[in-house]
């Protein structure tokens, strides 16, 4: 186990809990767990710029959709999909591609699972 170490926050001396052992590098007052957290937030912010604007917009892309039935079969994915949303940001064409190409997937996986639920083989063997 890790003997007492200076807190990297309040520079206190601290004894780390023995379940961190090595790692921990800051004590265990309420102030300095939560400036830990706010610097190791940050830093990630850092390294993944794009993430908050990505995520925002496929919230924006994405619908929520609350089927009658707990099947996951029943809602096909496109009925979660804002099409207009999409066509703003990636333009008319490529958003008509990428529905088009879903909606053929989504037909080939929708086709075999009924095809095995019939006990017959997808590939018609």
């Amino acid at each position: 186990m890790a003997g007492s170490r200076p807190c990297r926050i309040c520079k206190q001396w601290f004894r780390p809990d023995a379940r961190a052992g090595d790692r921990q590098r800051v004590c265990g007052s309420e102030s300095c767990q939560r400036e830990r957290h706010r610097r190791a937030c940050a830093a990630w912010h850092r390294r993944n710029p794009d993430y908050d604007r990505e995520e925002r917009l496929r919230r924006r892309l994405t619908r929520e959709v609350k089927p009658a039935v707990s099947d996951p079969l029943v809602v096909p994915p496109m009925m979660r999909w804002d099409g207009a949303a999409a066509r703003d940001v990636v333009g008319l064409q490529v958003a008509v591609a990428l529905e088009v190409t879903a909606q053929l997937l989504w037909d080939g996986v929708r086709d075999a699972v009924r095809t095995q639920a019939h006990g017959r083989d997808p590939i018609g063997r």
